[in-house]
């Protein structure tokens, strides 16, 4: 028997598309419900679509980064207005659609016009994550030349007025960022009180974490997704019976500072912990 074809409600809550991406022929959903079957999805989405013109390719995404995202590609660029206009913010599997152009232009539509270009392969990390990281990675340097400015005079001990002094001197540069950054961007980083305040009760500071509470079903290439960026990232070993993970850095002020930077940070339906691993 065929599954039934939803019926999209409307939504309670407006939804605004992003007015800076110009109309194309190709609309952008997210948050879309990502327990669905992908070839589930993608048919009932152009059953759903159809009736605003001609549907030449529906891309259900299936990724870590991706899980719950589709392009859809119409034939004529009024027909992809009309989808976005007439189906922004309609619910579809209990989830409300959001919806924007694609900032691209669509594989099958440059092809047909002549400037399509191949795509690198593997997953593609969304523009504000990689934004996140490259702003964290500034953020962690500067903390690193100012943790290495003090070493000579013994800053390397929890406490010490001149390592607090650099992370405050740090955590206003990161004001300063998040000020500039973006509207929906957000940074990682916790203010520097609770960074000094939490060296101490997560065990002895060494290289490698100890990260607690991921997802049920998590792999190597998902905590690989979170802490690669983060400065001295070396490797990651994941024990997925047990939802852990220890994670390797080149050394133990990389490691910590990863820490206070991810404490906290939801993965899927999970908040994970982070702590120094025993020795």
């Amino acid at each position: 028997m065929p599954a039934s074809r939803p019926v999209p409600q409307r939504y309670i809550q407006r939804v605004d598309a992003d007015p800076s991406i110009p109309p194309n022929n190709t609309i952008y959903i997210k948050n879309l419900n990502d327990r669905v079957k992908i070839k589930l999805m993608r048919t009932q989405l152009r059953e759903v679509f159809a009736r605003f013109g001609n549907i030449l390719d529906v891309v259900a995404l299936t990724s870590f980064w991706r899980k719950g995202q589709a392009f859809i590609v119409f034939e004529t660029v009024e027909a992809a207005q009309n989808a976005l206009k007439d189906m922004q913010g309609f619910m579809f599997h209990g989830h409300a659609m959001h919806i924007n152009f694609a900032r691209e232009k669509s594989d099958i539509i440059s092809k047909a016009d002549g400037t399509f270009k191949p795509r690198p392969s593997g997953p593609k990390k969304p523009r504000a994550i990689k934004e996140r990281e490259e702003q964290q990675r500034k953020i962690f340097e500067k903390l690193q030349s100012d943790y290495l400015a003090g070493t000579l005079e013994g800053m390397t001990q929890p406490g010490d007025p001149k390592l607090i002094q650099a992370l405050l001197s740090a955590q206003a540069r990161m004001n300063d960022l998040k000020r500039s950054q973006p509207a929906g961007v957000e940074l990682l980083g916790k203010p520097v009180s609770h960074m000094v305040t939490a060296v101490g009760p997560k065990g002895m500071p060494n290289r490698t974490l100890f990260v607690e509470g991921l997802p049920e079903g998590v792999g190597v290439s998902e905590v690989n997704a979170v802490f690669g960026g983060s400065l001295g990232f070396m490797e990651a070993r994941v024990i997925a019976a047990r939802r852990v993970a220890f994670v390797d850095f080149d050394n133990e002020f990389n490691a910590g500072y990863c820490m206070q930077a991810l404490q906290g940070h939801v993965m899927g339906n999970s908040t994970i912990s982070i702590s120094y691993a025993k020795r």
